[in-house]
Formats: C-alpha cells, sequence, structure tokens
C-alpha cells in the first residue's frame, strides 16, 4: 500500500489509451429513490453529473459509459442517458461488478473510473489526475482521498476487476465493488493519493444521499451561473466556504 499528498498540477501526462469512466445508477436507490432525476442547476442531476464529465474529459482519452439496472424503474435512467449521447449498459440490480465486468467486454481498456451517480460533482480534473497517477505508479487500484466527499474517484485497472469477478463472493463484494480489495489490500498494489492545499477539503460534502444533501449543492448555484456545471472544484470550495480561499 502505497499513500501520496499531492495538488493537481497544471500540466497533465499524454494518456495514449482510451479508458472508461463509468457511472453506476439505478432510480430506487436506498436513501433518497428518484434522485438521479431530482433538479440540480435546472436540469436532472444525473443529466447534471453526465454534461459535467462530457464537458471536462477529452473524448479520445476516456469513454462514458452509465451503467444502470434491467429494471422497469430504470428505463428512465437508460433514456436519459441515451438522451445525453452516453453509452448505456444495463444489467443485474444488486450485482454492481458484473455491470463493470459487461462495460470491459464491450468495451475493453486498461482502466476504468468508477463514478457514482449520487456525486453530481464528480470532479473531471480529478478524474485525469488520477488516472496519470495510475499508470505512473503502475498499481491495481487507486483511491483519492481527502477531497470534498463527493468529488473524488477510484480507480481499478482492467485486470483487477476481472480477477475480482471470480474472487468477490458476497452481496455486498459485488455491490461495492472496492470491499474486496480495501479487506485484501495484501493481495494488490494499492496507492492513496491524498490531495492538499485548497483541494484538501474533507468535511465540505457534495454528494447527496439525503434531500438535506440535494438543498446544501443547491446552494452553490449563483443567479446567471451559465452552464453550471462546469462550474470548478476550486469555485465550488469557495461558494461552500468563502473563508477558505
Amino acid at each position: 500500500m502505497q499513500t501520496s499528498s499531492t495538488t493537481i498540477p497544471a500540466d497533465k501526462s499524454d494518456i495514449s489509451q482510451r479508458h472508461l469512466v463509468v457511472i453506476q445508477c439505478r432510480y430506487n436507490s436506498t436513501r433518497l429513490p428518484g434522485k438521479a432525476m431530482m433538479l440540480l442547476g435546472g436540469i436532472p442531476m444525473l443529466s447534471f453529473l453526465l454534461k459535467r464529465l462530457k464537458a471536462g474529459l477529452p473524448e479520445e482519452r476516456f469513454k462514458i459509459i452509465l451503467a444502470t439496472t434491467e429494471d422497469a424503474a430504470d428505463d428512465i435512467i437508460a433514456n436519459l442517458g441515451e438522451e445525453e449521447e452516453v453509452e448505456v449498459l444495463r444489467g443485474d440490480e444488486n450485482d454492481v461488478l458484473e455491470r463493470y465486468l459487461r462495460c470491459l467486454e464491450g468495451f475493453p481498456a486498461d482502466i476504468v473510473v468508477r463514478v457514482t451517480a449520487d456525486n453530481p460533482f464528480t470532479c473531471p480534473e480529478v478524474i485525469e489526475y488520477a488516472v496519470n497517477e495510475m499508470i505512473k505508479r503502475k498499481v491495481d487500484y487507486l483511491k483519492c482521498e481527502n477531497l470534498p466527499e463527493g468529488s473524488g474517484v477510484d480507480v481499478f485497472s482492467a485486470n483487477l476487476l476481472k480477477q475480482l469477478g471470480v474472487k468477490a463472493k458476497g452481496l455486498q463484494e459485488r455491490e461495492h465493488i472496492n470491499m474486496y480489495v480495501l479487506n485484501n489490500m495484501e493481495e494488490y498494489a494499492t496507492y492513496f493519493l491524498q490531495f492538499d492545499g485548497k483541494y484538501a477539503q474533507p468535511s465540505i460534502r457534495v454528494t447527496v444521499d439525503t434531500i438535506e444533501d440535494l438543498e446544501n449543492v443547491r446552494s452553490i448555484f449563483k443567479q446567471g451561473d451559465i452552464d453550471p456545471w462546469r462550474i470548478s472544484l476550486l469555485e465550488i470550495v469557495k461558494r461552500m466556504d468563502p473563508s477558505i480561499i
């Protein structure tokens, strides 16, 4: 296991191969059902996230896939993904890992970034930097830490995900796809990417699990914001706590 402390550099390493960014989403979420379709910045929260990732990630390097379930309740999720012109893959409701493996089958890649739909402010710059660090350090799994809650990601090698398809047996391990790795870190090369400086604000919460969370992130926007999904992570931090910056 390795750890590091970092800010996001202005210059980014070239990435020669296209990687997958998989957004896992279902309509009937446990804590706040239907939240993916609740409005954020005047559009459904899932649309907000998809627009944010499409606007911030270079298309030649990253392929975005929306991974939802085959349940009829998720027709609305699949339809929205198609409207936003991203690939949609549908699979087992409870076996999230199986959905990721199916993404890899349909779109072979070396690296897969996990994004959850309840994190509408997932930062594209963080994704690029995390993938670059993954390549640089030649690890199986990378987890971003010390960022505002809901802005980071974790990153898997394709080989690791395929191993998890065999090793992860329990329902919880199949639903929370990093659980087996975190419980068996001695088996893998892992790296915990610690962010510092103005990015290091773990007390700021921009994830959405409750209606209070939703109201909290809605408060970020200002009248006159154009394309609010483009707001930078540092601007979000500033708006959430003006004393920081």
